[in-house]
């Protein structure tokens, strides 16, 4: 299977548009890669608030791993994901505010970030960023601080036009030395030898185990259906299939008892 992973994609874009606005682009910014430890963050940070393009300082961004995601439509099983976006500014106020400082305070460039990102669709989503309420948050309280943040959220769609598609549960017919269960379907007393037939949709490829395990390719006692299979002991028969460019059934299952 293709793959190529969407979130440091979308790191990436980001940091590459704050950074080519004609406003924005004079201050740096790096990504947060997932896992980063507290000193190489630090590091980061001490990184972007030094001089800019520009030669000013006390300003600088980060760019933030994704980690949170969720069903933009929750009733589209397999559907695209929620993601949410967030960019922290960082001002050393000191800096900030000397003569080699930009002498814009943080909030002037947290406001045009989220203007900026309101109007700018990144790569692998399916429209433009949408703000969170609200979009700009966590400014440190105390104005002395030498050190204020604030972060800029938002949140977008993957593209994702292809929902996964499953395959349907086969089905499951039993036959011979049966009492089916009159309370409860699928469970049947065996009397002597019972012959379990299943049936799956075109193409699929129908595994079934005998000792209760879930029945898949890697699972060693799994076998593959091709003929009605006999069953002469107490046992949970349960049958999956599994197609080419979806995803596998649900299980289907047939529970043996004396």
């Amino acid at each position: 299977m293709l793959y190529q992973d969407l979130w440091p994609l979308l790191q990436q874009d980001i940091l590459g548009v704050i950074q080519a606005d004609h406003f924005l682009g004079t201050r740096l910014g790096v990504v947060v890669e997932p896992g980063d430890l507290d000193s190489v963050i630090h590091q980061k940070l001490t990184k972007v608030v030094g001089p800019g393009v520009d030669g000013r300082n006390g300003v600088g961004f980060l760019v933030l791993p994704i980690e949170q995601a969720e069903d933009d439509n929750v009733s589209l099983p397999g559907g695209p994901l929620k993601l949410t976006l967030r960019i922290q500014w960082a001002e050393n106020v000191l800096l900030n505010q000397s003569a080699t400082g930009t002498r814009i305070p943080i909030r002037i460039y947290a406001a045009q970030t989220e203007k900026i990102l309101k109007l700018y669709t990144p790569v692998g989503l399916t429209q433009s960023l949408v703000p969170a309420r609200p979009v700009i948050s966590e400014f440190t309280e105390q104005t002395q601080k030498s050190l204020r943040v604030g972060l800029v959220e938002f949140t977008a769609v993957e593209a994702d036009f292809t929902p996964f598609t499953r395959t349907s549960r086969p089905q499951i017919s039993v036959t011979g030395s049966i009492l089916p269960s009159a309370i409860n379907s699928g469970n049947y007393q065996l009397t002597g030898t019972a012959s379990v037939t299943v049936t799956a949709a075109a193409g699929a490829t129908v595994y079934y185990t005998t000792d209760g395990t879930h029945p898949y390719q890697g699972n060693a006692t799994a076998q593959i259906y091709s003929e009605p299979v006999p069953i002469t002991q107490p046992c949970l028969f349960r049958a999956r299939a599994f197609t080419p460019n979806e995803t596998g059934s649900d299980t289907a299952a047939a529970n043996f008892w004396q």
